[in-house]
């Protein structure tokens, strides 16, 4: 089931790369990790979105599998998993990305070592495991699996679970 409301195709971001750090390839996904230009990485906190409730007009892309004790909740253009005190633990967002294209991940050295990448498979879905990802909204670095949605869109799968729970979560997602 494909969001009809993708966010925008990623540009290419070569302009403001200082370098490629990590590549890794899975079938049909390739994802770059790229240092970007001091002072590109921009913190903007007031973009967080806050979880709200399901809106009941129309199918959500729900994943099969949540862990015990998470409820799904809408989450800005995305969708994310709350626990009971209603604080998010796994976000999971479509982006449009066509089957050529690499998707770009902006790191920021100032938040340390570039974070390990591995690509592996589960339940038949290729995907790929970021150990830490950079967000403008956050100054959290969190755990991020990259899998497909579709062959001109992928899911983007983050939070504060394992991130076995999260490619859990991405493989399990329609």
């Amino acid at each position: 089931m494909s969001n009809p409301e993708l966010p925008a195709r990623q540009s290419s971001p070569e302009p403001d790369v200082v370098a490629t750090l990590a590549s890794v390839a899975v079938p049909g996904l390739r994802v770059l990790l790229v240092e970007v230009a001091p002072g590109e990485a921009i913190f903007q906190p007031d973009a967080l979105p806050q979880p709200s409730p399901l809106e009941e007009d129309g199918p959500h892309p729900l994943p099969a599998y949540l862990p015990a004790g998470l409820a799904p909740r809408s989450f800005g253009a995305g969708y994310c998993a709350v626990d009971a005190r209603g604080a998010f633990q796994a976000t999971w967002i479509e982006l449009g990305l066509p089957p050529e294209q690499p998707l770009w991940l902006p790191w920021d050295s100032a938040d340390g070592l570039t974070p390990a990448m591995q690509g592996f498979e589960l339940g038949g879905r290729p995907c790929v495991a970021v150990a830490a990802a950079w967000s403008a909204v956050s100054r959290e670095r969190l755990p991020l699996v990259i899998t497909r949605a579709g062959p001109e869109s992928c899911w983007l799968v983050s939070g504060r679970l394992s991130i076995d729970q999260l490619a859990r979560i991405a493989a399990s997602l329609p």
